[in-house]
């Protein structure tokens, strides 16, 4: 790429990530997402290490300590609120979407790079629930940056430093995601499967094993290296249980989206879900449509290096996503797909009737993207314990009565999911669990979190009486499994009871109260 052509395509691709931060900023800065269940377990998580806390030893991490590092730093320089721990998500989506615009005009055009950043970027955001604290944006993130540092290098005269740094990336993509080390596999593979990059695996291996050796240190310094590795040996064991999708499905499943939809209706839905699907028919359709490319003979020899790198990538990060490739996690994995895609319809047909094939895409992204700037204006702000909260119209009386009675300090415990209520209220966890997972938490972790419980009762408890019906709604690989802990269910139903003077009810976790 000429270096006033590539100074350009940065100078967007920077203007791109700041206008995505900043619209993230005011829409979604202060915004409590309480339909997305894993909200708070990073949240809650990076609290206890910024007080010194150790992760695996202290309390049950459950997650690779990457996320958490990143999150307990946030903490530690700007302070805990709920802003700040929406600050690595908004940076992350926006890298992404500043560097889907790279990558796109350095295969194709600018003009299919801004088509390409805009179709992601509304996609991406389309969904509240996802734009949380979340170590799978922290990954893809790191990888989509290692990528684009390999790239890069392999265009100046020294690409060891560039490939050096796109290692330490991948490394730390791996301490947030382990299944990242599969696209560190396949890049070793791509590299040493061509001669003329065999030499770039030195520094990439050594990023890596920079990184590597910097987090094995931090966990050995902490007395957490022994506890960490039990962990992954637990989630290795206990985490397929009931973590099982196939690829591009929805909870509910489709059936749920379409029902009752007849007639223009059923058409209309059936669009929308199409849309709904992009991050699984995208990966498909960039394959299908390269080879057609280079069928067509549209790629010169020098670039075919780069799709097939870009090509492996894409299918490795989506294996990461296994046992659950649903859409919800392939979304965190779509930036390639976009940029794929959008590049070889670009070489396929001539740039005037590109403008007119995006037009439909892009309406339709504006309207998705749209969904999360409706949602702001049905919002409302109300003062929190971790600042200013912008919270739905329909949740605002009961989040105002949970936070009015509820307060820093006390004591409570939240069964059985939904940790972020731990972080909202500042309430005190007497318990190693920011949550429990049936299939996933077995009698072990029920009877550990009642001992907990039992040596310091809380104040407060929020409890769901989880439906079978909800479970196998989220959880459909789950039939086998009983969604009930019920020796802590009894204890708690004897030992707490609804509130005497009020109802408090947040998205079906009621408050009840210690008996006397």
């Amino acid at each position: 790429m000429p270096a006033d052509k590539n100074r350009t395509t940065l100078f967007v691709s920077a203007g791109i990530f700041a206008s995505v931060a900043g619209l993230l900023t005011v829409i979604h800065g202060h915004r409590l997402v309480l339909d997305a269940i894993d909200e708070g377990i990073v949240l809650d998580s990076a609290q206890r290490m910024a007080g010194g806390a150790v992760p695996y030893v202290d309390f049950f991490a459950y997650m690779s300590p990457g996320g958490y590092w990143i999150q307990s730093l946030v903490f530690q320089l700007f302070g805990i609120s709920l802003f700040t721990g929406r600050i690595p998500m908004i940076f992350e989506v926006a890298l992404q979407c500043g560097l889907v615009f790279w990558l796109t005009s350095r295969l194709a055009s600018r003009k299919a790079g801004a088509v390409a950043a805009f179709l992601f970027t509304g996609f991406e955001i389309a969904n509240a629930g996802n734009l949380i604290g979340q170590h799978r944006w922290d990954s893809s993130a790191l990888a989509l940056g290692a990528l684009c540092l390999m790239l890069a290098g392999l265009e100046r005269p020294r690409p060891a430093v560039w490939w050096l740094g796109g290692g330490v990336a991948m490394g730390m993509a791996a301490w947030c995601t382990p299944s990242m080390a599969i696209p560190i596999g396949a890049v070793f593979l791509w590299a040493c499967a061509r001669k003329e990059h065999r030499c770039l695996v030195i520094p990439f291996a050594a990023g890596i094993g920079i990184i590597g050796l910097a987090g094995v240190g931090i966990l050995a310094a902490q007395g957490a290296l022994g506890a960490f590795l039990k962990h992954l040996a637990w989630l290795k064991t206990n985490y397929s249980v009931v973590n099982v999708m196939p690829y591009g499905a929805v909870n509910g499943g489709m059936a749920d989206l379409l029902k009752g939809a007849q007639g223009m209706e059923r058409a209309m839905l059936l669009v929308i879900v199409t849309f709904m699907e992009l991050p699984a028919i995208l990966p498909v359709l960039a394959v299908a449509l390269w080879l057609l490319v280079w069928k067509l003979g549209r790629i010169n020899k020098e670039e075919r290096g780069v799709i097939a790198l870009l090509l492996l990538l894409m299918i490795a990060l989506i294996a990461t996503a296994y046992p659950r490739p649903d859409v919800a996690h392939l979304v965190f994995v779509a930036a390639i797909p976009y940029v794929l895609t959008v590049a070889a319809i670009a070489r396929l047909i001539p740039s005037s009737a590109g403008i007119w094939v995006s037009v439909v895409p892009c309406l339709f992204s504006l309207m998705f993207g749209g969904t999360l700037v409706r949602e702001w204006m049905d919002s409302r702000t109300m003062p929190s314990p971790v600042g200013p909260l912008q919270v739905s119209r329909r949740h605002v009386d009961a989040m105002q009565d949970l936070l009015s009675t509820v307060h820093p300090g006390q004591g409570l415990y939240v069964h059985p999911y939904m940790p972020v209520y731990y972080f909202l209220t500042q309430g005190r966890n007497p318990t190693r669990f920011c949550y429990l997972a049936p299939g996933m938490m077995t009698v072990n972790e029920e009877l550990e979190t009642l001992e907990g419980l039992k040596a310091n009762p809380p104040q407060w408890v929020l409890y769901l009486q989880l439906s079978r019906e909800a479970f196998l709604r989220v959880f459909p690989s789950g039939a086998g499994v009983d969604n009930r802990y019920r020796t802590l269910e009894q204890w708690l139903e004897q030992n707490y009871k609804p509130l005497d003077d009020k109802k408090v009810n947040v998205m079906g976790y009621e408050l009840w109260q210690r008996r006397n």
